[in-house]
């Protein structure tokens, strides 16, 4: 009969576990990414947010910037914080700052991005100047973020998956100033779907034209053009949202286990 002790243990193994899954849930709801940009001066840090759901998030942010001294143990921590609400399929910068690029210090760049009841749900870290254990932690990152299987090698030359193509197949310039629009919000939120995507325009009826957004070919938006340029930009942001609902929707699909 098991004793009191390995009881005891044993309870804590499943709570240290449960932790632990708990604990890596981030990103998942609104997604948290410090971008860097550098050149022989200074480095560019800047944290972005992107609402992944399909309602407004109210949310508060901090950004740090935490230096250490490897030599004299010296310590230094810059936050900069704030508050944004993001629509569905919104990706907001939050706040921007630089630092030296010849810093010999060991950086830590930490953006977190809580909801109005604290509850963290987006969180990236990275580590300029980094020991051995922060460069074997980023690579861990890495494969997490974009994991490659047995089978996906085999079956896509290798893991090499083309991603973030659209496609345009436009008629007057209407047409391709919305084209215009929709691909500067596609990068800007840095979508990069596996599936392509295609704006195509057709003639329809009393020489009217019509615009199409296609997502691996099946059809998620259609709608009369018009020439002016709020209309399109309202357009343009509309079609983005749905393009990205519908390249998750793939998403999870795909990466769902199937029962037969």
């Amino acid at each position: 009969m098991p004793s009191f002790k390995s009881h005891t243990i044993l309870i804590l193994c499943f709570l240290f576990v449960g932790t632990i899954g708990i604990s890596q849930i981030y990103n998942s709801e609104v997604e948290a990414k410090i971008n860097l940009v550098s050149n022989t001066e200074y480095i560019e840090i800047t944290g972005s947010a992107f609402n992944k759901t399909e309602i407004n998030q109210s949310l508060r942010y901090v950004l740090s910037v935490i230096k250490n001294n490897p030599i004299t143990s010296n310590r230094s921590k810059n936050d900069q914080s704030g508050r944004v609400v993001l629509n569905p399929g919104q990706k907001k910068n939050l706040s921007t700052t630089t630092i030296n690029a010849n810093e010999k210090d060991r950086i830590i760049l930490l953006l977190l991005v809580y909801d109005l009841n604290d509850k963290l749900l987006g969180k990236d870290r990275i580590v300029i100047n980094g020991t051995e254990e922060d460069k074997a932690e980023a690579k861990r990152k890495l494969l997490l973020e974009n994991p490659v299987s047995e089978d996906a090698s085999h079956e896509k030359e290798d893991g090499v998956v083309l991603r973030g193509i659209v496609i345009e197949d436009t008629k007057t310039k209407p047409g391709r100033d919305f084209y215009k629009m929709f691909y500067s919000l596609y990068t800007a939120n840095n979508i990069n779907g596996e599936k392509i995507v295609t704006v195509k325009e057709s003639l329809s009826l009393a020489n009217n034209t019509k615009l199409e957004i296609l997502v691996d070919g099946d059809l998620v938006l259609e709608f009369f053009v018009r020439p002016q340029n709020d209309y399109l930009q309202g357009m343009s942001e509309i079609a983005i949202k749905k393009v990205y609902f519908r390249l998750r929707e793939i998403k999870k699909s795909g990466n769902s286990i199937k029962h037969y």
